[in-house]
């Protein structure tokens, strides 16, 4: 694939800068009004890169399907990765101790809204699908909340943070903001901070071409003149914490969900071991909070995964990703068959 990195500039209305990456296959990307282009959100701590095996994969399906893709964007929350160090005078005195889901959400919208400059693409004029992961989710279904609302043609949310306020939401909430501020953030250097990494089975279990590309867009180096030298995390701890201080982006976001389910088609994807997302609060938003899991586009389980499945498990998790955008593909067109069908 191919790609380019854009900063997005839409101050004074967002004050952040936004980075984000555009990726398409010149083999297989179609111009065609009726090609969808991808917009992925990804969870809290990763950069956006992150999705890129994931990406190679889905994209692996699409040469001979009826699929059609022109292109597709990752957007980067304004404190993670490329953009945070940049942003880091704004951050620091705005956006910590708490960085709320509506922000990334707002950082999206601005972004395929046109609201700003550096990206000087027509959103209004695609048909857009987006893919978000973990809070990318609850920003993703945020973004139907601000004016005018994207059009969203599907939704793909994987292990949406979807919590009614209780006990459950509080404790996990509690227990990764936790993780976070205690999260190791500099090494001596790159190969140091790879071997130290290694050494933890939290790390070891992640899929080797997904932890490489952490390895290269995760850290950057302490000192701009020295590229050698010393490491340090693109997305610092405070700046996670930051995200998961946020507790009204998950609630507020379960108190949305059935209407976005009216609104837009869902497709829901699980690991299928309950990690964060404790199993009676993943049944309630499938079975109970959706109006019916007949009323969702599809429901799957990625065999073997937990909640970080993208790092995990990512070919299998672009399979099921696929599956998803290939129904929603063949329902589309079988939703114009049918119209043209009354004409």
């Amino acid at each position: 694939m191919h790609s380019r990195s854009y900063l997005f500039d839409a101050r004074p209305d967002l004050p952040l800068f936004v980075s984000a990456k555009q990726y398409w296959d010149p083999a297989t990307s179609s111009r065609d009004a009726d090609a969808y282009t991808l917009i992925f959100t990804h969870g809290t701590g990763f950069p956006k890169e992150i999705w890129e095996p994931c990406l190679e994969d889905i994209m692996a399906h699409v040469p001979g399907g009826m699929l059609k893709v022109n292109d597709v964007w990752i957007i980067e929350a304004p404190n993670h990765g490329e953009a945070a160090l940049l942003n880091e005078p704004v951050l620091s005195s705005s956006y910590r101790p708490v960085f709320r889901q509506e922000d990334y959400a707002h950082a999206i919208h601005a972004l395929l809204s046109g609201f700003g400059t550096g990206v000087n693409v027509d959103f209004s004029k695609r048909r857009l699908l987006g893919i978000g992961h973990s809070m990318g989710t609850t920003s993703l279904m945020l973004t139907l909340t601000r004016s005018p609302p994207p059009q969203w043609s599907a939704l793909v949310l994987i292990e949406p943070m979807l919590f009614p306020r209780g006990p459950d939401s509080l404790n996990v909430q509690d227990i990764l903001v936790k993780a976070a501020l205690k999260r190791r953030d500099s090494w001596a250097s790159a190969e140091e901070a790879k071997r130290l990494m290694l050494s933890k089975t939290q790390w070891r279990i992640w899929e080797p071409r997904v932890f490489d590309r952490f390895l290269e867009y995760g850290l950057r180096p302490l000192h701009r003149d020295q590229p050698f030298g010393p490491v340090v995390l693109t997305t610092s701890p405070s700046n996670e914490a930051a995200c998961l201080n946020d507790g009204h982006g998950a609630t507020r976001s379960h108190t949305l969900f059935p209407s976005v389910v009216k609104r837009v088609p869902v497709h829901l994807i699980y690991g299928a071991s309950p990690s964060y997302i404790p199993a009676a609060v993943r049944e309630d938003v499938v079975n109970n909070l959706s109006g019916g899991k007949d009323r969702l586009a599809s429901v799957s389980m990625v065999a073997n995964a937990g909640h970080l499945l993208n790092v995990t498990h990512p070919t299998e998790l672009a399979r099921t990703i696929y599956d998803a955008l290939a129904l929603t593909w063949a329902q589309s067109r079988s939703d114009n068959h049918h119209e043209k069908a009354r004409l």
